[in-house]
């Protein structure tokens, strides 16, 4: 059994009684959680689980998908992961986890389900689809300017594995020390426990693939995987790792404003508290996945910039294909053609800026020199 039931006794424990150790206030907004997360987090994985032994009984065949040349884009927060994992999932080829399938049916009975249960309402006029439409408009507009979350797309599929108490996201909710651990996962989770966490979400790509189409090219994204690309490879031997790297002048501020808004979905503290708590679980991400692909034969990884990335999206995807052996269609080169002609006009509607959170251009250029100097970053801000 995969998942893990003395931590979350323990964070739960320390909720209560050590919850000043985080350096958060103990809010009306956090006692709410403490008392509403035994119900509905209970509620959620009695029904998973239930759903994920029945698989075993009726689906016995998920086990025997291969996954063919999954591919994994890594890379620090807000450095285009989110735009070039949706830009490939437009290919047919390739299929991702959407955000429904994550938290609510990680199993092949629940995709199932819910998969019917879209269909009748697509009889009915979708009366379902645009009530959720409206939910998420009003739940996730704190959001929606910095990162588009909709049940309906594609999602950091790290979350999967808050089903198993093992997600870096649970953080939010659980802002101890003790969870550090899932931002170092290759270095700081014992091997015995990886290869649980690790085995638990080859099942859930493996049941993925059994419903959308075993043919089909699993593609995630997750900036999480940064901290655990010799895990991805150890458990994918086939697998391709794309890693998209930012000035960093232009990525810490803006990543600590994305991940600020998770960690105050839960949590009430000082905006330097919250700088210093996600500057500490999130900066390996920056060195250690290059540091780790740089060891690896060409053809399974790339390093490449966000710049590439958004200036010209098809010859990056080009470049992504041609590496990994991947053939582009009629259809998707159009997409492709379509998407570069729209970065060509995109301006970012976001200024962020080092001074908001106690930042400066000397330390940043410290902390992370071995970006700027392989990279050829500026480092004047």
């Amino acid at each position: 059994m995969p998942f893990d039931f003395k931590l979350m006794l323990h964070m739960y424990v320390k909720s209560i009684f050590s919850y000043h150790e985080t350096g958060a206030r103990f809010t009306v907004k956090r006692i709410l959680f403490v008392l509403s997360f035994p119900v509905w987090y209970g509620f959620l994985e009695i029904v998973t689980w239930t759903c994920l032994f029945l698989d075993e009984l009726f689906f016995p065949g998920y086990r025997k998908v291969e996954i063919k040349k999954p591919v994994f884009i890594a890379g620090f927060p807000r450095s285009g992961t989110t735009y070039l994992h949706r830009v490939m999932d437009s290919d047919r080829q390739f299929s991702s986890l959407k955000m429904w399938e994550i938290v609510f049916a990680p199993s092949i009975l629940q995709k199932k389900f819910f998969l019917l249960l879209g269909r009748l309402d697509r009889k009915m006029g979708k009366p379902l689809y645009r009530a959720v439409i409206r939910l998420e408009d009003k739940v996730f507009a704190g959001s929606r300017s910095m990162h588009k979350i909709s049940h309906f797309e594609a999602e950091e599929d790290e979350i999967i594995l808050i089903h198993i108490f093992s997600s870096l996201f649970l953080t939010f909710m659980f802002p101890f020390d003790e969870m550090n651990r899932f931002s170092r996962f290759d270095t700081d989770v014992s091997p015995e426990r990886r290869k649980k966490i690790m085995g638990f979400y080859k099942k859930c790509v493996q049941r993925h693939l059994y419903v959308f189409g075993p043919d089909n090219h699993f593609l995630s994204k997750n900036p999480a995987a940064s901290s655990k690309i010799n895990s991805i490879y150890e458990t994918f031997p086939d697998a391709k790792i794309i890693c998209t790297v930012r000035q960093p002048f232009e990525a810490l501020p803006s990543a600590i404003s994305w991940v600020s808004y998770g960690f105050e979905q839960f949590n009430t503290a000082d905006q330097a508290v919250v700088t210093q708590k996600i500057l500490s679980l999130i900066s390996h991400f920056y060195t250690y996945p290059i540091e780790q692909l740089d060891q690896r034969p060409e053809n399974c990884r790339v390093i490449e910039t966000y710049d590439h990335l958004v200036k010209d999206p098809g010859a990056f995807v080009k470049q992504i294909y041609d590496r990994f052996g991947f053939t582009i269609s009629a259809d998707y080169q159009q997409y492709l053609d379509r998407q570069t002609e729209k970065s060509k006009k995109y301006q970012s509607r976001h200024s962020y800026s080092l001074d908001q959170y106690g930042l400066t251009p000397a330390q940043v250029v410290d902390d992370f020199k071995s970006i700027f100097d392989r990279f050829g970053f500026e480092s004047a801000n």
